[in-house]
């Protein structure tokens, strides 16, 4: 334009080259349109399938998955992680490739200008690049730590909005928030450190740039002076550059955004890589629609390699049988019925449904004719309708029945939306036993041929548990029943109960013939017999005979008994509530009529550790009736409870009426603590 239009005043060479200009800059606009339509087209199809791929594999792990990776874990890989992965791909990648083509054609344009100067510039580009390099792997570093303490963020967040009613009963508000004031100091501090050094890897081209422009006009003065080289030339090359070194400083400021995907997507990859520890068979066989037998064979099976829960575990349940599974705590029971819904798949041994092996059966025919309902229930946040219906096929008036014979129909249409009522929180706006029985009502809809319980009566109160019981009895001639529970009462008619202790079956029969024949089934049954229960759960009381079986009792007279018997009197307790906290004085006794609790020790480093858990029958605090020692732990409900206590005053008062009771009383508990 100077060289050629310009200087010679030649208006036909300025035309033609403002018509090309002009046409050059249409093209452009067109090209440019078209072009961000097909990346943007192609970075939101990568997008679209990288989610969906990430999505569908999550569904397919197992659950020790579920127990490695945590919700704010899993959340912030679909959220953080897959948005930083989406810029690069909507964004930064089309800008790459526009800034790249623009470094091109520059390079070419240069060289064909004066290559002398272009080398020059090439030579001293390498500045803009060899910066960022070495400030990458801090980039890095502080990228990482970012995001994992915002995982632990999520976490925290995750954790106080479904642990709302136990953080307020506990009073742990301020401990929620002193974790969530580290978290977020922590947040700030990796937060600051990865912005610092994404900004000095984005000045560090600038600065590039800057020096590159002195060597241009040192050396481009040189090659004009020395009539190497024409204004105009010069002009152009100056202009270009200016172009070419933007590309170039633009291509070196994406680093930054190339780490943060780069991390996002190798934790992405983490979850893609990680495979199920269940798979299914490459031809998988379909389960017939008939009632369904089943057998162990032999059966070890632990969560870890280090050790196992089950032990060479052998069993069969005949097709329309109902079988129980009890035991103590930690005995295995639980294990096994989890291995019978193919939630895991044994180390030795195998599990044989009507003959098939369980691995070999498809995942779809298996949950079709078979539904696990554990006391741990969750519901969806939608209707009550939605949440029983689900994809069952059922219609209105079979989810109504399902309802009934779940005992929850009543409850629902009491509500102002009936079975239109919304659901939030998982089923936290609900009640445990109103949760428990919509599980029921809705593994009923689905008319498994093969029913799974685990400790389903566990949240109920004693009247709705009864109604449970005899609908239990009237469907084990429909379906193969198997129940796992604590609570002996709800499975004195099981065709067959398995007795499990640390792992094994050490025996089986039924209720009468285990009473008589096994020493720990006895020892079971006689903890939890005894007492009695109002329907509404709310009023209970203790037999004599039942406080003679108490160790520290022992050799104390029936009438005695009887007058202790009457200084206990009913206390009801929610979920996370705590009946005595470590280090309080202790001065009440108790017996757990019906729920369950955790024994929670404090550590050194301020934590907690649950170091036990007591069920139906279970007595803690008897030292408390002679002597105000300080509780040594503290005794938290994992569920809705009613309790026997007895006020050390109160016993102290019959102690002076009685004072053999105190004698026997300080015998036994001297040998105990011997």
């Amino acid at each position: 334009m100077v060289d050629e239009a310009f200087t010679p005043k030649n208006l036909h060479n300025f035309a033609i080259i403002l018509i090309v200009l002009l046409c050059s800059g249409f093209l452009n606009i067109c090209a440019s349109i078209g072009g961000e339509y097909a990346l943007g087209n192609l970075g939101g199809q990568i997008v679209k399938k990288l989610r969906i791929q990430l999505f569908t594999h999550l569904q397919k792990q197992s659950l020790p998955f579920h127990q490695k990776y945590r919700v704010g874990d899993l959340v912030t890989r679909f959220s953080t992680d897959m948005s930083s992965v989406e810029r690069v791909v909507r964004i930064a990648f089309p800008f790459f490739l526009r800034e790249a083509l623009s470094v091109l054609l520059g390079l070419i344009l240069l060289f064909s200008i004066e290559w002398k100067l272009t080398l020059a510039m090439l030579a001293g580009s390498t500045l803009m690049f060899i910066g960022p390099r070495l400030l990458q792997g801090r980039a890095e570093t502080a990228n990482v730590n970012y995001k994992e303490s915002q995982e632990r963020f999520t976490n925290t967040i995750d954790e106080m909005v479904k642990g709302h009613k136990t953080i307020k009963s506990l009073h742990l508000q301020a401990r929620f928030e002193e974790r969530a004031r580290k978290q977020v100091h922590e947040l700030f501090t990796f937060g600051l450190k990865l912005q610092l050094a994404g900004s000095m890897m984005e000045r560090l081209p600038l600065i590039s740039l800057l020096v590159l422009n002195g060597i241009m006009i040192g050396f481009g003065g040189y090659l004009i002076f020395h009539d190497m080289m024409s204004i105009g030339g010069f002009m152009a090359f100056f202009t270009l550059f200016l172009s070419v070194g933007q590309s170039g400083s633009n291509l070196a400021s994406l680093i930054p955004s190339l780490i943060d995907s780069s991390t996002s997507f190798q934790r992405i990859r983490e979850i893609l890589d990680h495979q199920p520890s269940v798979l299914e068979d490459a031809h998988p066989l379909e389960l017939p629609s008939s009632l369904p037998s089943i057998r162990m064979d032999e059966v070890t099976f632990g969560y870890s390699e280090e050790a196992n829960q089950l032990h060479n575990v052998s069993l069969q349940i005949a097709p329309g049988s109902y079988v129980a599974f009890i035991g103590p705590s930690g005995s295995g029971k639980s294990t096994a019925l989890q291995l019978l819904s193919r939630f895991y798949d044994p180390k030795m041994g195998a599990i044989s449904i009507d003959d098939y092996d369980m691995r070999a059966i498809s995942e779809a025919s298996l949950r079709k004719q078979s539904t696990l309902i554990t006391q741990d229930t969750f519901l969806f946040n939608t209707t009550i309708r939605d949440n029983l219906l689900l994809d069952s096929g059922a219609s209105e008036n079979e989810m109504i029945e399902a309802a009934k014979q779940a005992n929850i129909h009543d409850t629902i249409v009491s509500w102002p939306g009936g079975y239109d009522t919304q659901v939030h929180h998982e089923g936290g706006s609900l009640s445990g036993g109103e949760r428990q029985r919509l599980s029921i009502a809705r593994a009923l809809l689905r008319k498994p041929k093969l029913l799974l319980l685990d400790e389903v009566t566990s949240a109920l109160d004693p009247a709705t548990e009864a109604d449970i019981n005899q609908l239990i009895d009237r469907m084990r001639s429909e379906k193969t029943i198997v129940a796992v529970t604590h609570r002996l009462s709800s499975v004195m008619n099981a065709d067959c109960i398995h007795v499990f202790q640390d792992g094994r079956i050490v025996d089986s029969g039924t209720h009468q013939e285990l009473l008589h024949k096994n020493s720990l089934y006895r020892s079971l049954w006689d903890k939890q017999y005894g007492f009695n229960l109002s329907l509404d759960g709310l009023y209970a009381t203790v037999d004599m005979d039942r406080l003679a079986k108490l160790p520290f009792l022992e050799g104390i007279a029936l009438p005695l008994l009887k007058n202790i018997a009457t200084l206990f009197t009913t206390e009801t307790c929610k979920e996370g509530e705590s009946i005595v906290s470590e280090g309080d004085e202790g001065n009440k006794f108790y017996i757990i009529v019906r729920g369950k609790f955790e024994i929670i020790k404090r550590m050194p480093d301020g934590g907690e550790r649950r170091v036990a858990v007591l069920q139906d029958g279970d007595h803690f605090g008897e030292i408390a009736l002679l002597h105000n020692v300080p509780r040594n732990a503290t005794v938290r409900a994992t569920g809705a409870s009613v309790l026997l206590s007895v006020r050390q005053d109160a016993f102290h008062r019959l102690m002076a009426d009685y004072p053999q009771i105190r004698q026997s009383l300080e015998h036994t508990l001297q040998k105990r603590i011997g």
